[in-house]
């Protein structure tokens, strides 16, 4: 069993009663892991599995697929939910989405794992501007090795990925 912090960047539905999460650890990068019976009432995992929320995760790496078995979750104690505004969740959603586009399952990235986790802590006490996400950009890409200081980092992410997150998009509308 592995051990790690985490932050859980998607969710979706696998049966009736379970999920498919998407974690960025600290120690692991990207781990997709299925959380069992985890809609059942009164289940071990009610509660814990919010979006953007942190803590520290437990899971067994199968030998078949990528896809790994959550065997615990702890919140962390101090991580307080994001605001319920419409642009605080639309700006942490493009964040998440663009650090699962650009990670590759069990490829450790601590400084992309800590920059997410700024970003984040950063929309407790913030509303998102166009600067804020362009230092997510910008950070984003000089963690991938990709940043050109001669242009936008969304060029050099555009670039890596062929398209960015339609949320983007609408992040951006909303700004401005």
């Amino acid at each position: 069993m592995h051990q790690t912090r985490a932050i859980l960047l998607r969710r979706y539905r696998f049966s009736e009663t379970s999920f498919v999460i998407v974690w960025l650890t600290e120690e692991y990068g990207k781990v997709k892991t299925t959380a069992r019976s985890a809609m059942k009432q009164g289940g071990g995992l009610a509660g814990r599995l919010d979006l953007f929320s942190e803590g520290e995760i437990g899971f067994a790496l199968s030998k078949k697929n990528d896809l790994h078995s959550l065997t615990e979750v702890v919140p962390s104690l101090s991580w307080n939910l994001l605001p319920a505004r419409y642009l605080t969740l639309l700006a942490a959603s493009y964040f998440s989405e663009l650090c699962d586009l650009v990670l590759e399952s069990l490829h450790p990235a601590p400084e992309i794992f800590e920059l997410l986790r700024r970003a984040l802590l950063f929309l407790q006490q913030q509303v998102p501007s166009r600067r804020a996400v362009e230092y997510f950009e910008m950070e984003l890409a000089k963690a991938l090795g990709i940043y050109d200081p001669s242009q936008p980092a969304l060029v050099a992410l555009q670039g890596l990925l062929q398209r960015v997150p339609r949320s983007r998009e609408k992040l951006m509308k909303k700004i401005n």
